[in-house]
């Protein structure tokens, strides 16, 4: 497996299938985090690429993203949130609304690897 991606996701079912499609179609692994703190402990690892839902068990992954983005790792948003929640200095990162279609996710991630 090549490079790490990080999935912040808390729906159990939705996280096991991107992590599925990290792993089968993009050749790369898959680190999984439910909630923030265990996130923010992953984000210390080398990451290619991140998928961040927003709302999760214990708040929202904004500091997540912001610190993602301070060390270079691109990343999107995929969640059911309203995108006009998201603060002004991270308005300009991508945001894909759930349900998002397999291809999308895929070609939004190989765009960044």
């Amino acid at each position: 497996m090549g490079k790490h991606i990080l999935i912040v996701e808390d729906d159990e079912l939705v996280a096991d299938h991107l992590a599925a499609l990290v792993r089968d179609q993009l050749d790369c692994r898959p680190v999984v985090a439910s909630n923030t703190g265990e996130a923010m402990a992953l984000a210390a690892e080398r990451l290619a690429f991140s998928f961040l839902d927003i709302k999760v068990s214990d708040g929202l992954t904004f500091p997540l993203a912001t610190h993602l983005r301070a060390r270079g790792v691109p990343f999107v948003f995929v969640s059911a949130s309203d995108p006009a929640k998201v603060p002004i200095d991270l308005s300009d990162a991508l945001f894909l609304r759930k349900p998002v279609p397999p291809p999308r996710l895929l070609a939004v991630a190989r765009a960044h690897l």
